[in-house]
C-alpha cells in the first residue's frame, strides 16, 4: 500500500492500515540502530522497502517475534525477496538465506536475555496512558492500564469523544490538567476514537492497540513500534539499543 497524502490524520490512518496489511511471508522489522545516518532508530522496515547498506555499514533489526539481527554491508535488497522458495519461515529462514549468499549477518537476541526496564515496567500493567485530545496519534496499552485525557486548550469546556456514530461528552473542570477517560467507554484493540468540535468536525483521531503482556520484552517493543506507538515505545527502544551495544562490547 502506498501513502501519497500528507495530512497528519491521513498519514496516521495510512500507517495503521499499512502495518496491518503487511504480508507474513517476510516478518516485519524495526530499526534499532545503524551506522547509516539516514536510517532513524524506530523506523519500520517494510517488506517492499529496499534496505541498502554500503560496505562496512551495519544495521540492527528487531523483528516482530523479538529476534534481533545485525546485518553488515555491502547489502542491498528487499527482505521479502531474500529467501528462496521452500526456505523456513520467519527470521530463521531469512538469516539462513543471507548466510547462504555470503552476507555478514548474526542473530544477537537468541542467546541473550535483554531486560529493558522501561519495557518490563510497562508490561506489568497498571500504567497510565495519556491521550492528547489535540493531536492525532496511535496508542498502545496493556490489560490493566488506565487512560487519561490531556492537552485541552481551554479548561472548563466540554470534550466530545466520538466512536462511530456515538458521541460521549466529557466535562473538563476548570483548572484541571487532565481528566479520567469516561469509565463507561471501553477501549478495545483496534478501536478508533475522534475528538470532534461542536459542528462534528474531527479535531484529532486516536487509534488504540492492545499489547500482549506475556510477550518477551523485545517482541513487546517490536509490536508496539510496528503498531505505530512510536512516542510510547521509543524510551524502551533506546534502552534496548544501549543493552545491545554493552553486550557486544563484552
Amino acid at each position: 500500500m502506498t501513502c501519497t497524502t500528507r495530512s497528519a490524520l491521513a498519514l496516521l490512518l495510512c500507517s495503521a492500515v499499512s502495518i496491518a496489511a503487511t504480508p507474513g511471508e517476510a516478518e516485519d522489522a524495526v530499526l534499532v540502530s545503524s551506522t547509516v545516518d539516514r536510517f532513524v532508530p524506530g523506523s519500520v522496515i517494510t517488506d517492499d522497502q529496499t534496505l541498502a547498506l554500503p560496505a562496512g555499514a551495519t544495521a540492527t533489526l528487531l523483528f516482530r517475534s523479538g529476534v534481533i539481527v545485525r546485518l553488515k554491508g555491502p547489502f542491498e535488497a528487499r527482505l521479502d525477496t531474500v529467501k528462496p522458495a521452500g526456505a523456513p519461515g520467519g527470521t530463521e529462514g531469512l538469516v539462513q538465506a543471507l548466510k547462504g549468499k555470503g552476507m555478514d549477518v548474526s542473530v544477537i537476541g537468541a542467546t541473550r536475555g535483554f531486560t529493558v526496564p522501561t519495557a518490563r515496567a510497562a508490561m506489568t500493567g497498571g500504567g497510565l496512558v495519556n491521550v492528547d485530545v489535540r493531536n492525532s496519534a496511535i496508542y498502545c496499552f496493556g490489560p490493566d492500564d488506565s487512560f487519561w485525557l490531556t492537552g485541552a486548550a481551554v479548561t472548563g469546556a466540554t470534550i466530545r469523544l466520538r466512536r462511530g456514530r456515538s458521541v460521549r461528552e466529557v466535562a473538563w473542570p476548570k483548572g484541571a490538567a487532565r481528566v479520567a477517560w469516561p469509565a463507561d467507554v471501553l477501549v478495545e484493540d483496534g478501536d478508533r476514537f475522534d475528538i470532534v468540535d461542536n459542528a462534528g468536525a474531527i479535531v484529532a483521531t486516536m487509534i488504540f492497540h492492545r499489547l500482549d503482556p506475556q510477550a518477551s520484552a523485545t517482541a513487546w517493543i517490536a509490536t508496539g513500534l510496528l503498531s505505530g506507538c512510536r512516542s510510547q515505545i521509543a524510551p524502551a527502544l533506546r534502552e534496548l539499543a544501549i543493552e545491545i551495544e554493552k553486550s557486544a562490547s563484552k
